[in-house]
């Protein structure tokens, strides 16, 4: 389901984004509890990520109106989005290399030499190590929103925006 945020016309882009980042921010992190508690439930991940992208996209455009800790807390939203896509892919690779691997030895089973077969080790060793990399991804964002939720981030992003400290643009000549 898409959000529609409602930017008011009369405003300044500052001033909406000041508005509107924090509601975008309620709706990212409200998926956490299930995601970090239920690690087999794929599609909750995949519904944060999707939440978190406009999130990532108006924090990027607020980089230039706010201070340098406005900065910082993009970094790691940023990385927070970065580190759920990697681990949506190794969730969406595992079952299509394990497809493989079945048909394989669906057509190994037709041949009857042995010496003839194709190996799947290293399809099965790969699914291995995808699995053991996820595991470490799932445990790094977890470890990471938990931190959020104990350091109240998302006050540090409210702080870092209502900051009188404008980011210093640099002219191109």
């Amino acid at each position: 389901m898409k959000k529609i945020y409602h930017v008011k016309t009369k405003e300044s882009l500052k001033e909406n984004i000041k508005n509107i980042l924090p509601l975008m921010f309620d709706d990212f992190f409200s998926l956490k509890d299930e995601v970090v508690n239920y690690p087999l439930r794929k599609n909750s991940l995949h519904q944060m990520r999707i939440s978190g992208k406009p999130l990532r996209y108006a924090m990027e455009i607020g980089e230039y109106a706010f201070g340098g800790d406005f900065k910082k807390c993009l970094e790691e939203v940023k990385n927070a989005i970065e580190l759920m896509g990697e681990i949506h892919d190794a969730d969406v690779m595992i079952p299509e290399i394990n497809l493989h691997v079945k048909e394989i030895r669906l057509f190994n089973r037709t041949i009857n030499d042995p010496a003839a077969r194709f190996s799947t080790k290293n399809l099965r060793v790969f699914i291995t190590e995808l699995r053991n990399s996820r595991r470490k991804m799932y445990s790094q964002l977890c470890e990471k929103l938990n931190d959020w939720q104990n350091n109240d981030f998302k006050s540090k992003v409210i702080q870092a925006m209502e900051s009188k400290t404008l980011s210093k643009l640099t002219l191109i000549k």
